[in-house]
C-alpha cells in the first residue's frame, strides 16, 4: 500500500472524537398558554416595581 493509498483510506475528520454523530439537545417544549401568561403576569408585575436606588452610607 503506498502512501498515497493510506491517505485516501483515512476518514475525513468530523470532530465528533469516536462518536458517529454529534448529540443534539432535543427540542425545547413549547409553552402552554397558560404557561405564557404566568411568564408575561411575572414579567408585567417585575415592571411595576420601583426601581432600587443605592442608599448611601448603608451597610451591605
Amino acid at each position: 500500500m503506498t502512501a498515497r493509498d493510506r491517505l485516501l483510506a483515512e476518514e475525513l475528520p468530523t470532530g465528533t472524537f469516536g462518536r458517529g454523530e454529534r448529540s443534539r439537545r432535543p427540542a425545547p417544549r413549547p409553552w402552554t398558554p397558560e404557561e405564557q401568561a404566568a411568564h408575561y403576569a411575572e414579567l408585567a408585575a417585575a415592571l411595576d416595581e420601583p426601581p432600587l436606588r443605592i442608599v448611601p452610607g448603608a451597610a451591605a
